[in-house]
């Protein structure tokens, strides 16, 4: 079927699927529909404005290590040209520390020359596509860390990958993390200032390629995908019912888990699909602090619900201001409210008078644990790659980041398309 003839949709308007949809009209596609149910584009690509600044609720920035990003910024002619980050590390009562302790510093040297070497013994980390995975990369990454003898990195990784809601690493497996934070993007966080933000937040990826699709549905819900008798397929919303000669589906797959052409292999491996609950909050303070505040003490499990960034993004002048808080659900069993761990924090870091401008809550970083992955989850993912004209793509299947998600999107386009 030529490219004039071929009608193909896509589900999901996050990064994920706008670079697919933008992707597919600059091969030559003509008949490309994206699905979107809320009403705005970008997913975790997500700018909210204050008194003529941005701010992010979701992603807030980009490493200098990702090279898919940088060039997918060149071809959008998107300049880096929003405020520095200027990080810093503190207690649960706001007081400086260091985030490696004088002692532990050889040791860090030491780990941080073996990682390399350690990491490119696994193959299965190099390719966009994920199959073949070792075993050890089944493993806990908490696991993984003490197979290598990393004591001092297993700290630090959390410190770069916990922080930031990607979840705990006792629980996640070795793949997602080592897959979010190779080698390139570690050492990347060790020089904050080169750091991507964008003056008009990082929605401008999301509003850059949206400009370029001609045919969105934004508030379109799809809620069910059919074959038909010839070879096409049907999309459902509360509106319309069309017919597609291919399907992409990169929005959280588990919300297709009961699709009726799936086997019960299929049905089973999405339903296991686990998420983080994170929560950003933003707040209009009387006394804005300055810079990206990160507090180590919230890393912990037992400190879930706890401000574990803050991020005041502009250097106001004057008192009053936004900051944007960041914070994992609290336990199910606590007697207190999400909203009252982080006022309560805002109190001991000595910030005044807080009022709650907006809230997001995120399904984040979605994950299979060790035995899911040992069943073969991520093989019968891609054996199913373009069985009945479906493909899979979004976060579950790029890992979550930026980076992952343009990159796997590319994959996919180049590989099928």
């Amino acid at each position: 079927m030529s490219k004039n003839d071929c009608k193909i949709a896509v589900i999901g308007g996050g990064l994920s699927g706008l670079v697919l949809a933008e992707g597919l009209q600059h091969k030559g596609y003509k008949y490309v529909t994206l699905f979107e149910k809320n009403v705005r584009l970008g997913g975790k690509l997500y700018t909210i404005w204050y008194k003529g600044r941005s701010y992010e609720l979701g992603a807030i920035f980009g490493l200098p290590s990702y090279s898919n990003l940088r060039a997918l910024m060149n071809r959008l002619n998107i300049k880096a040209d929003g405020p520095k980050l200027s990080r810093t590390n503190y207690n649960a009562d706001g007081e400086k520390i260091i985030p490696i302790p004088k002692k532990d510093l050889h040791g860090f040297i030491e780990e941080i020359q073996r990682l390399p070497n350690i990491l490119d013994a696994y193959k299965s980390l190099k390719n966009p596509n994920i199959k073949n995975i070792e075993p050890a990369l089944m493993l806990p990454f908490s696991k993984w860390c003490d197979l290598h003898d990393f004591k001092v990195l297993k700290t630090v990784y959390v410190h770069y990958f916990t922080i930031f809601g990607l979840g705990n690493i006792n629980e996640v497996p070795a793949l997602y993390v080592l897959r979010i934070m190779n080698y390139s993007h570690l050492m990347c966080f060790m020089d904050i200032p080169q750091f991507y933000t964008w003056e008009r937040g990082v929605s401008i990826l999301a509003e850059s390629l949206a400009n370029r699709i001609k045919d969105i549905r934004l508030g379109q819900e799809v809620i069910d995908i059919k074959l038909s008798d010839r070879d096409t397929l049907w999309i459902e919303t509360p509106f319309e019912r069309l017919e597609f000669n291919k399907v992409i589906i990169t929005s959280p797959l588990d919300q297709f888990s009961d699709l009726d052409f799936w086997d019960e292999e299929m049905k089973k491996f999405l339903k296991s699909i686990k998420y983080q609950y994170f929560n950003v909050y933003a707040f209009i303070v009387d006394n804005v602090p300055k810079g990206c505040g990160c507090i180590l003490d919230n890393l912990s499990p037992d400190r879930r619900g706890h401000i574990t960034i803050w991020d005041a993004r502009w250097n106001i002048t004057g008192n009053e201001g936004m900051v944007i808080l960041y914070a994992y659900n609290p336990p199910e069993n606590s007697d207190k409210s999400a909203l009252d761990y982080i006022k309560e924090d805002l109190s001991r870091l000595g910030i005044k008078n807080p009022r709650l401008y907006q809230a997001k809550q995120w399904k984040h970083c979605p994950y299979v644990d060790t035995q899911v992955l040992e069943q073969g989850f991520y093989d019968k993912m891609d054996a199913m790659q373009g069985k009945n004209n479906v493909f899979l793509a979004g976060e579950i299947m790029s890992i979550l980041s930026i980076e992952n998600s343009i990159q796997y999107s590319e994959y996919i386009l180049e590989r099928f398309f």
